[in-house]
């Protein structure tokens, strides 16, 4: 590769993300009955908020729920550049995953045996935290998000990944005596057998969780509405634009829209992968990187798949991952970032507003030939798919691997930080597993803005304090003196 294209690829993960662009593709998650708050706006903006919230996805609503629950007296207003739970939580896979085994592996080589524990136990408590709020908050919002526990089958598809994982395993189970029994692996013979996968070296059955995102959100949101209507408002496409800091106890922060400024005592950015456009010190510390996702239509004799299943399959160099929506069985079907360059090629793209060509002609044909034909039904399955919707979504990056939360220390920003009447916040980084990190992200967010200790329960290791700002820039300085170190990291 030239000097000119790795200068321009570099330039390109340092740069402004920018606001989510105004016509994304469609996805199809939301393209249900639930369009009550698509364009929801009050006839003008408050004039004063305790709490301003950017992003309407799921981190968002959990700090707002969090907040709301727990103080009577906050109040809070979020806004959204595009449509309500148009990012990346409503164009997701639909997984509620953690990847238990292999988190731990890669979390005790970086932080040690104690921390990785930790984090482990913080993804995986994440379904039930989520099925619990929809629950409490309506049964409807519980059944109409088909929120519900699945068998997780990571079908490996490379020998030496397969060597790798049977490591993996014998030390997860050392590690959570506990949960010992609940991951096994099985051979290639069980896995097309018990599976119907062909060609897996072998793979690693699990627990895992589904849900249809966009409709666990909007549900939530709108018990939020009809339960604090009188301190809490949502404010679509209304883009914020620029933040002030300025000499005031009671309302430190301006936050200025198309549409005119609010007053807040904290500003709170759940904003994932355009995180770095008002936080300019974060760029290239995490930076975007977009997915493809598709729903394909089986045809009228599949395999017997009945939504009570995720499944990933690991390849040489990337993985795919596969959902089944319970009641109609399309299959949601993501990733296609096959080989280093493919996957680096999505590497700092901010836009969501066109698809991955390549990743998407991957995934048209990946389930024939992963998937056994060796009987009429499947033979039937697998020549009767089609693309029935498509599109993509954009994820957040971060240099070090793990999210970044809590309040923002002056080494983030280009303004003052924050004292003890407020501060700006972010909740950010999940790496594309949102799903098991952003609502109990969320809800420390919230606990930390009211001032409580989060500590024996949210993993340390993703604060956001100074000394990490420090490392986090010296890695990011000595990873750009090479294209290739870069490279690596990610």
């Amino acid at each position: 590769m030239s000097a000119m294209k790795i200068d321009y690829r570099l330039r390109w993960l340092l740069a402004d993300p920018g606001l989510p662009v105004p016509k994304p593709t469609k996805s199809f998650w939301q393209s249900s009955s639930h369009h009550n708050l698509e364009g929801i706006q009050s006839d003008a903006l408050p004039e004063a908020r305790d709490i301003v919230i950017l992003g309407s996805g799921i981190t968002g609503c959990s700090v707002a729920h969090w907040l709301l629950r727990e103080d009577n007296g906050v109040s809070i207003t979020i806004l959204d550049a595009r449509g309500i739970c148009s990012g990346a939580t409503g164009r997701n896979g639909g997984h509620i995953r953690c990847v238990a085994v292999q988190d731990y592996d890669r979390l005790s080589r970086k932080f040690g045996h104690d921390a990785a524990v930790k984090i482990v136990r913080f993804s995986l408590s994440h379904l039930e935290s989520i099925a619990l709020t929809a629950r409490e908050l309506g049964d409807n919002i519980f059944e109409e998000a088909e929120i519900r526990e699945v068998q997780s089958v990571s079908a490996i598809m490379d020998e030496k990944k397969m060597v790798d994982m049977r490591s993996m395993l014998t030390r997860f189970n050392t590690a959570f005596p506990d949960l010992k029994g609940q991951w096994h692996i099985c051979g290639p013979e069980e896995a097309t057998k018990e599976y119907g996968v062909i060609g897996a070296a072998g793979a690693l059955i699990g627990r895992s969780g589904a849900a249809w995102p966009y409709r666990l959100i909007i549900g939530i949101y709108n018990a939020l509405l009809k339960k604090y209507h009188h301190r809490f408002s949502i404010e679509a496409y209304t883009q914020a634009i620029a933040i002030k800091r300025v000499q005031s106890q009671e309302y430190p922060y301006i936050v200025y829209t198309p549409r005119g400024c609010i007053k807040a005592k904290n500003v709170v950015h759940c904003t994932e992968g355009h995180v770095g456009h008002l936080l300019p010190r974060l760029r290239g510390i995490v930076f975007p990187r977009r997915g493809q996702m598709t729903v394909q239509t089986p045809g009228k004799g599949y395999p017997g798949l009945d939504g009570q299943r995720s499944w990933s399959f690991y390849f040489q160099n990337g993985f795919d991952y596969l959902s089944q929506n319970l009641r109609t069985g399309d299959v949601f079907l993501g990733g296609g970032e096959i080989g280093q360059s493919q996957h680096f090629q999505q590497l700092g793209e901010a836009s969501d507003g066109h698809e991955s060509i390549l990743a998407k002609a991957h995934l048209v044909g990946i389930i024939p030939a992963v998937f056994k034909k060796d009987t009429a039904s499947v033979r039937s399955w697998s020549q009767g798919l089609g693309i029935k919707s498509s599109w993509t979504g954009i994820m957040c990056t971060p240099i070090d691997g793990v999210p970044l939360v809590g309040k923002l220390p002056q080494e983030a920003l280009d303004r003052l930080s924050g004292g003890n009447s407020g501060g700006e916040w972010i909740s950010a980084g999940y790496n594309g597993y949102g799903m098991v990190n952003a609502w109990l992200c969320g809800k420390a967010t919230a606990e930390m803005i009211l001032q409580r200790d989060v500590s024996s329960w949210f993993p340390e290791q993703y604060l956001i304090t100074p000394n990490r700002m420090e490392a986090l820039n010296t890695l990011l300085a000595s990873s750009v003196q090479s294209f290739e170190t870069f490279r690596a990291l990610l």
